[in-house]
């Protein structure tokens, strides 16, 4: 089987990997900022240290406000800009690479392969790279579950969560993305991260809007590789705990 082949930006991830433990991704919701607002949280989170910014639009998010927040966080930093994508309507060429992801847990195959059906030949046009990315929900899962119409992993099931991971890795997928529901500050269970990492060689990517320094640290010696949450007021101290 012809594996998809590795582009700029996960080079570029990779290198950063051997250099540092863990990267930071600063979480950009379009629909929640103007573009001077933008241009201010970007310069922030590279000041801070952050390795790239992941955009990911709320659910019913025009795809020009989409394209025109990025070109304001382009125009101030030259880190990557990724995409975690809520559906087909949030692709722009704007992206420098999407996480092409696949909902693991959810009960609904449009989510499963439906959606990247339909967006595959256009990001085939924009030349837009594409990171293959297995995603999982674990509980509450909150308004994600219900647009994903998603089984969420029980908390206390490390070992659900972990085979999952290592199904998306003999797919063929490189990258495991992983959370309990956008904006919940209930975090991943540090335990589930680390079962994950022993069972699966899956590089994992872990998304969480509100935890303490110290807990991302938590994350990060459990196996995590990439931590992705908003930008905060002591996002510098929490980049220089996950490097450690």
């Amino acid at each position: 089987m012809v594996s998809i082949k590795i582009g700029k930006i996960e080079t570029y991830i990779n290198q950063r990997l051997h250099k540092v433990k863990a990267l930071h991704f600063t979480l950009i919701d379009p629909s929640e900022m103007d573009l001077e607002t933008a241009k201010n949280v970007a310069k922030s989170a590279k000041e801070a240290d952050t390795d790239g910014f992941l955009v990911r639009p709320s659910y019913g998010t025009s795809p020009l406000l989409i394209k025109n927040i990025l070109k304001a966080i382009k125009s101030v930093v030259d880190i990557p800009v990724l995409s975690l994508p809520t559906n087909v309507d949030g692709l722009t060429s704007e992206i420098d690479a999407l996480l092409f992801i696949t909902l693991l847990n959810s009960n609904n195959t449009y989510w499963m392969i439906g959606a990247q059906a339909l967006g595959a030949p256009v990001l085939k046009q924009m030349g837009i790279e594409t990171i293959p990315t297995a995603y999982i929900i674990v509980e509450p899962g909150s308004t994600t579950s219900w647009m994903g119409d998603v089984k969420p992993i029980p908390r206390d099931n490390y070992k659900l969560a972990a085979i999952h991971a290592l199904g998306g890795e003999y797919f063929g997928m490189r990258f495991l993305y992983i959370e309990t529901g956008e904006k919940i500050k209930i975090p991943v269970p540090a335990e589930m991260i680390q079962t994950i990492s022993k069972t699966s060689n899956i590089n994992i990517i872990v998304q969480s809007s509100n935890a303490t320094s110290d807990y991302f640290k938590s994350l990060v010696d459990a196996g995590a590789k990439i931590l992705v949450t908003p930008y905060r007021e002591d996002l510098k101290d929490v980049i220089e705990k996950i490097r450690i």
